[in-house]
């Protein structure tokens, strides 16, 4: 049973926090050691010594040779004149997961589980979260949390939170640029250092990753496991960010796009595998239909976990004295994959 009416919790959400979120003090140092807060790296971090060896490490002949692709005017990715054979498997232009480059691996869509929801929110942490991850907490419930490097500098104390609260730590990258648009070296940066904060501030080492918006390609999976992280997508997608007054799409739409999740679920569409569900920690309003939408989702599939606990990911980051509840152990039923 919710402890708070989620009439009222998602009142709160929208109207506690009033003002935009601004950085505060911390004992953490960021004045080093990292490209600019909400700034594409640039040739100040890629002369580092720290950079240099990082990119050395790297052994680029395993790196498709794509040149990267150009925003036009309006700030979109422009696809012309790109081979619509997609011959590098590029996201963006037809929602390719599966690299056609050889060794490299697919990235992750499902959870394989039969009717599960894998959950997960992208763009966190967020100043304004407190009331959201207490519904979370009060509810037993943790996610997948998709964290901006930039974001996590700025809010540490946010970030260290989500841990604590069992939630799943992943990169989403330090800029939130469209990664395919970007130089081997400011994609490296982007993955790089948002694992360097998380790991300062957090003290764990992510292995998985999302690209903004999804926009991947078979030169930026490579890098991405160059650094050993898992490219992870999705296959159900609230739009939630381009939910009024920020975004074009109204509550109306947003609630429609929920509303399919719930009779996806509900009429047996994941019976043979489960579904990563995309939501975003951006601003009081997608917490607030989070919170909102979350009864009906939990009603509409037999599980709603985590990424790491449906793929069955017991060690989600680097260091192994950190692991996590396998698929069975939140369910207590016998896993059907073994990972």
């Amino acid at each position: 049973m919710v402890p708070i009416s989620l009439f009222i919790l998602g009142t709160l959400i929208t109207t506690v926090i009033s003002q935009e979120c601004v950085p505060y003090s911390s004992s953490f140092d960021f004045s080093s050691g990292y490209p600019e807060v909400w700034k594409k790296p640039t040739d100040t971090i890629f002369k580092t010594d720290e950079f240099k060896q990082l990119y050395k490490s790297i052994d680029w002949s395993k790196v498709p040779n794509i040149p990267p692709h150009k925003l036009n005017a309006q700030g979109d990715i422009d696809q012309t004149g790109y081979n619509k054979s997609d011959p590098d498997c590029w996201w963006t232009f037809n929602m390719c997961t599966t690299p056609k480059a050889p060794g490299i691996n697919p990235d992750v869509t499902v959870c394989p589980e039969p009717n599960t929801l894998g959950l997960s929110y992208d763009d966190g942490p967020n100043c304004s979260h407190t009331v959201f991850y207490d519904f979370l907490k009060e509810n037993n419930q943790q996610a997948t949390m998709f964290f901006i490097g930039s974001n996590v500098a700025d809010l540490p104390n946010e970030a260290q939170r989500a841990l604590a609260d069992g939630h799943h730590i992943c990169i989403h990258t330090w800029s939130h640029p469209y990664m395919t648009t970007l130089t081997n070296e400011e994609v490296l940066a982007e993955l790089y250092y948002t694992r360097k904060v998380i790991k300062y501030v957090m003290g764990v080492t992510p292995l998985c990753w999302r690209p903004p918006f999804g926009d991947c390609d078979d030169r930026v999976r490579a890098i991405a496991q160059a650094l050993n992280l898992t490219t992870i997508i999705w296959n159900i997608d609230t739009n939630d960010w381009d939910m009024q007054p920020a975004g074009a799409e109204t509550l109306a739409q947003i609630d429609a796009n929920f509303q399919d999740f719930v009779n996806m679920g509900q009429n047996g569409t994941f019976a043979d595998c489960g579904a990563i569900l995309l939501e975003h920690e951006l601003n009081n309003g997608t917490m607030a239909k989070a919170v909102e939408w979350y009864p009906k989702l939990k009603s509409a599939y037999q599980h709603v976990l985590p990424i790491a606990s449906c793929m069955n990911y017991t060690y989600p980051y680097v260091e192994t004295n950190y692991t996590y509840p396998s698929f069975a152990q939140c369910t207590n039923t016998t896993t059907t994959t073994t990972t």
